[in-house]
């Protein structure tokens, strides 16, 4: 009886402590200060994937899952391939989340209650209410496709940087000043903005970093507009906050299809994450996406021509 005993109290031990890890590692981000944010491409809802509409949802939640994310800014999260239904929605339904959308392309999905910023007009940017009683703003964006410079450049049709610059201004920086207009008001809220950027990390093309490339299809370097506004406007680039070494770690998000849209392609890092730079310590960044030497976090069949990108922030 006595050795019943001791077997019955091993084993309620053990689950009790199992049970205390598992509730541990499955704590809320945003109770300790922390938050996982990603950034997700869905071309064109997932449709374009090719796969049945069931699947390609499986795959999206499954990306979102093992990326362990607390809030996600998708870009193309419809389609005109079928009805038209908000992708984004779909999938905040399916994890239990709220909802934002923005338009047709943008939406906003995380477990934490979302109060968009603007109520006159539909908003770019929410407040993310989350568990510890922190508020933050969280932007979205998906900045104009075309032109798109590392192709020209690469094509021979833009002839140096400032060609390049000044394509790049007049494509897409008057969206990131717009999306900055509108969050002016919450200036002293830490702020995240994420999403496809069509255009490189300024970070990625300095006059190194285009050296250590090596690539000859580009032969120089380009201070890219549209993040070098962002970077001025005092945000850091949290994927190069932890990866500094844009030779080591390029962290390619365009694209993960290759040859379907260029041959030989053209890689860049596109889809990024930008946070307030004395309100967020940047602990994690990631890539998610196909298996691959550019993923860190893999999902087959992975559902998207991008990389996601998911980062954990510790607020200060």
């Amino acid at each position: 009886m006595l050795r019943i005993l001791l077997v019955i109290f091993q084993t309620l031990l053990v689950a009790f402590f199992s049970i205390s890890c598992q509730s541990t590692n499955n704590r809320k981000s945003g109770e300790s200060g922390t938050l996982r944010v990603m950034t997700f491409n869905l071309w064109h809802g997932g449709d374009a994937v090719k796969l049945p509409r069931d699947t390609t949802v499986k795959y999206q939640l499954a990306a979102i899952r093992r990326a362990n994310a607390d809030v996600v800014g998708f870009q193309e999260q419809t389609t005109n391939q079928s009805d038209g239904a908000s992708r984004a929605k779909l999938l905040a339904d399916s994890l239990g989340w709220y909802c934002h959308i923005v338009d047709a392309s943008r939406a906003v999905i995380s477990r934490f209650d979302i109060q968009p910023v603007d109520t006159t007009k539909v908003s770019q940017a929410v407040v993310l209410q989350l568990s510890n009683g922190a508020d933050i703003v969280f932007g979205v964006m998906h900045l104009m496709y075309t032109p798109y410079e590392p192709y020209d450049i690469a094509d021979g049709k833009l002839p140096d940087a400032a060609a390049a610059e000044a394509s790049a201004r007049k494509a897409r920086l008057h969206q990131v000043q717009d999306m900055l207009d509108e969050i002016a008001a919450y200036s002293d809220y830490p702020t995240i903005l994420v999403g496809d950027f069509n255009e490189p990390s300024c970070l990625d093309w300095t006059e190194k970093a285009i050296e250590d490339r090596g690539d000859t299809l580009l032969p120089f370097a380009v201070h890219w507009p549209a993040t070098a506004l962002l970077i001025d406007r005092g945000f850091k680039d949290a994927y190069r906050v932890v990866y500094p070494d844009v030779k080591q770690r390029p962290g390619y998000t365009w694209t993960s299809v290759e040859g379907l849209w260029r041959n030989p392609e053209v890689h860049d890092r596109i889809d990024l994450v930008y946070v307030s730079k004395d309100r967020f310590t940047v602990q994690e960044a990631a890539v998610v996406g196909e298996p691959s030497p550019m993923t860190d976090l893999a999902i087959q069949p992975w559902p998207s021509d991008h990389r996601a990108v998911v980062v954990e922030l510790a607020m200060r």
